[in-house]
């Protein structure tokens, strides 16, 4: 008997060369797009949590709590390009360390405390910087403040500064905490924040960047469907009142 040779379809040859032949292309095609590609992802990334916009003249300007220094810079910028005739500083609770600290008869600044010194160093008059008490816990609690201050003074209009890094989230929290009352422009300070076109090529951006990522999602999570909620409550309550002045009008017609 004659040896028995294994025959290979006809066909199967020239498949594997042409599925070999696409992954070859594939790789070397996605070697140059990932290299290439990966910076102008990142920085749309950078859009995801940054949304700066043109300042509008308003009643005061708002200056967020928490950052580096360079928040009270680009309020103090604002102040002076006229954007406002107050400047609003809020304070977040102190922490132990600092509270251990005055116990023991020493004097140690704060944030809010570091804020109005570079707003005063910076030509903004003593008289003209508004410090909302109690404390803030958070940019929620703090717009929510702000709303109250502004309805006992009657402004109508805010400039939100912050860092670029904190302005979607800032802004976001503004539109359901201020709403129709109040009308605000969220800026960015044009001193401090990440880089959005290099932030993934320093550590602390980086970090910054994800910690600011992860509250993003987590306030878009809370404040979105009570938005949603109140602005299809509304428009049913529009509608029901709508309906009832039609039924007194054909009542009464």
């Amino acid at each position: 008997m004659g040896k028995e040779v294994n025959k290979v379809p006809q066909g199967t040859g020239r498949r594997f060369k042409r599925r070999t032949l696409l992954l070859v292309n594939f790789v070397l095609f996605m070697i140059p797009v990932t290299y290439f590609g990966y910076q102008p992802m990142l920085r749309y990334a950078a859009g995801l949590i940054i949304a700066d916009s043109e300042p509008r003249k308003s009643d005061a300007i708002l200056l967020l709590a928490g950052g580096e220094p360079g928040r009270a810079w680009g309020a103090a910028d604002l102040y002076k390009e006229q954007m406002g005739s107050y400047v609003i500083l809020t304070a977040e609770p102190l922490g132990s360390d600092v509270i251990a600290l005055r116990q023991a008869g020493i004097q140690i600044g704060t944030g809010v405390d570091q804020s109005e010194r570079i707003l005063r160093a910076l030509g903004v008059p003593q008289e003209n910087i508004v410090r909302l008490k109690p404390y803030v816990y958070d940019t929620f609690d703090e717009l929510t403040r702000v709303r109250e201050l502004c309805e006992q003074r009657q402004w109508k209009s805010l400039v939100i500064v912050t860092s670029n890094y904190h302005t979607r989230r800032s802004r976001l929290t503004a539109k359901y905490v201020l709403g129709p009352y109040i009308d605000f422009t969220v800026v960015a300070s044009k001193h401090g924040g990440i880089n959005p076109d290099e932030w993934w090529k320093v550590r602390n951006d980086v970090r910054t960047f994800l910690i600011e990522f992860e509250k993003l999602v987590a306030y878009t999570l809370y404040i979105r469907p009570r938005m949603l909620w109140t602005s299809q409550r509304n428009t049913n309550q529009s509608n029901t009142s709508s309906a009832l002045q039609d039924s007194f009008s054909m009542f009464f017609s």
